[in-house]
């Protein structure tokens, strides 16, 4: 299934989105920069980013959009470009890896507002909550204080 992004699309899974160049609902482009077909949200939970899995090809990779709330909020996309600047000056195997123009705008189709996006590696593996659980911190986000 391929994920139209465009925050106004009436049908952002459109049933025949599926191995078209432009979202059957509202014409946006659905691959990105010719390479990266967004397949499913995986949040839209965190602060200021929605969180998609797409591919390269066959390649997972991670797409974070800044939301449509905070485009014209100029600390928010500064911000935002730091943080792909950021990752990429941190080579690391737990830190997604990015290429030099991982941070890129995209135009929805009939929009003149971009929406502000960074390509990320897609690493395998827990995320924080299940990590967390695995190590048998079951803390549920209040501060616990021991006793003595």
């Amino acid at each position: 299934m391929s994920l139209c992004i465009n925050p106004f699309c009436p049908q952002p899974d459109h049933p025949k989105n599926d191995g078209s160049q432009f979202c059957q609902s509202c014409g946006s482009d659905l691959v990105l920069l010719g390479r990266y077909r967004v397949m499913r949200l995986l949040s839209d939970k965190s602060g200021f980013g929605n969180l998609y899995e797409a591919f390269d090809r066959t390649t997972p990779k991670i797409l974070k959009v800044l939301k449509e709330t905070y485009s014209d909020d100029e600390k928010a996309v500064e911000l935002f470009q730091q943080e792909a600047i950021v990752l990429g000056q941190l080579p690391h195997s737990g830190i997604p890896a990015i290429e030099p123009q991982s941070y890129f705008q995209f135009f929805p189709r009939d929009r003149s507002d971009p929406l502000h996006c960074i390509i990320m590696e897609k690493i395998d593996g827990p995320n924080l909550r299940e990590w967390m659980k695995q190590q048998g911190n079951h803390r549920s986000g209040k501060n616990r204080r021991s006793s003595g």
